[in-house]
């Protein structure tokens, strides 16, 4: 391929795990010479980091592709991660916008794939290499996610992950150190992420647990430290405990449960039942006072009426601090495509049924922590108003705080105390007190 110049613009969609990967590719790439600019008119190189977990997804990262294409008909147009992964030499046959390929093993070679002009994507094996960054591109100054593992051993019939990125494989953890060392000291909170972070270091040692990470990354980070990204089935004592006794490390829980109906959950190959999720809320209670976040799938096939009614019943009556709901994607190459999907009528139905009583039970729990005064970490502003996070909520998936204007505003990244004083549906209200 003829020299095509060393600017390049990088458009990230997807989850934070993209948001590791595009900041490798940063890295990767201005190592080798190449120069990222903020405005893809003007750039050589147009790279979107898309993401293919379900059609919505696909869809979102196929009209990035063709709005930029747009914008840039000269530029040369890549394609990473897991949507040219999962779709290889299709998307470029029928997506002529579209110019090279680098699945998500072959993020490392960018420079090169760029360089011969030849798309690679021979291998599913998710990208884990070292991301040393002090200047962050694609998240806030204040926290940083730390991808500390990738791919999937379990075999969800819904799910896709495996075939992009492959079996479950760890960073080492002197690479995750070496990590958390290079931050400056603006960043005020770490969220460990992976595609399932209680499967870390069982790779290379069996014996190897996520307790190991936390008990050598606790004295070396004076933070917040989170993680992301639980299994039900790994989830264990000495994890939660671990948890507990570290002060840095928030007592957050990120388990995605998908539903409660032993018959649904066998259907979705989860590997347990009702039962055992009753027992896993159970011992987490017993363990210590633990913030909970989990995800249900609305609409999988084999869902009936009953089945979705149990799931209501129990969202009613669970102390879950936060809940979110997908409706069932039917996605080619998992094992529930060849179910037959219910109506898409059905499962918006049952998508909006459950949503309000998700949302009704938000407001009721908000409504404890009026009178109270609890540290916020100022993520951002909007329209003057500033918003934050208290230790109970993970950026961008969960509630946040909005504080009423003072006469010193607060700084973005930096952590106040609030007093909280009132509850507006799933947020809250405050104002910075002394």
């Amino acid at each position: 391929m003829k020299d095509i110049g060393k600017t390049f613009y990088l458009e990230t969609l997807g989850c934070p795990r993209n948001e590791t990967d595009s900041e490798a590719i940063i890295n990767i790439l201005t190592a080798s010479g190449f120069e990222l600019i903020l405005f893809p008119e003007k750039a050589d190189i147009i790279i979107v980091n898309g993401c293919a977990f379900i059609n919505d997804a696909v869809s979102e990262s196929i009209d990035s592709i063709l709005a930029l294409r747009n914008k840039n008909k000269r530029a040369v147009l890549l394609v990473v991660g897991c949507l040219a992964q999962r779709y290889g030499q299709d998307l470029l046959k029928t997506m002529p916008e579209v110019d090279l390929l680098a699945g998500t093993g072959s993020i490392e070679n960018i420079p090169e794939i760029i360089t011969a002009g030849r798309s690679e994507v021979n291998s599913n094996c998710g990208f884990l290499g070292k991301n040393l960054y002090r200047k962050p591109h694609v998240t806030p100054q204040h926290y940083r996610y730390i991808k500390i593992q990738e791919g999937c051993d379990f075999r969800c019939s819904f799910c896709v992950i495996p075939a992009l990125k492959g079996k479950s494989h760890s960073k080492k953890l002197a690479d995750i150190k070496e990590e958390i060392s290079d931050l400056p000291e603006s960043v005020k909170e770490i969220i460990f992420i992976g595609q399932n972070t209680t499967s870390w270091g069982r790779d290379f040692n069996h014996n190897a647990s996520l307790s190991d990470v936390i008990k050598e990354i606790a004295p070396i980070f004076p933070g917040w430290i989170r993680f992301l990204y639980f299994h039900p089935l790994a989830v264990s004592e000495e994890l939660l405990k671990t948890m507990q006794e570290l002060p840095d490390v928030v007592n957050y829980l990120d388990i995605p449960l998908q539903h409660v109906s032993d018959y649904v959950l066998s259907d979705m190959n989860r590997g347990y039942g009702r039962n055992e999720i009753e027992n896993l809320l159970e011992l987490i209670k017993s363990v210590g006072d633990f913030t909970l976040r989990t995800t249900f799938i609305v609409g999988f096939p084999s869902e009936t009426e009953k089945n979705f009614e149990e799931l209501c019943s129990f969202v009613e009556k669970s102390d879950i601090d936060h809940i979110g709901v997908f409706g069932y994607s039917h996605e080619e190459g998992s094992v529930s495509y060849s179910m037959p999907k219910l109506s898409d009528d059905l499962i918006m139905r049952r998508m909006e049924i459950i949503s309000s009583i998700i949302e009704e039970k938000a407001g009721k729990r908000n409504e404890k922590f009026i009178g109270e005064t609890i540290e916020v970490l100022i993520d951002g502003i909007e329209e003057g108003e500033y918003y934050g996070r208290t230790k109970t909520s993970a950026p961008e998936i969960d509630p946040v705080v909005w504080l009423s204007p003072a006469k010193k505003p607060p700084e973005v990244g930096k952590i106040y105390r609030a007093l909280i004083t009132d509850a507006l549906g799933s947020d809250i209200t405050g104002e910075i007190v002394p």
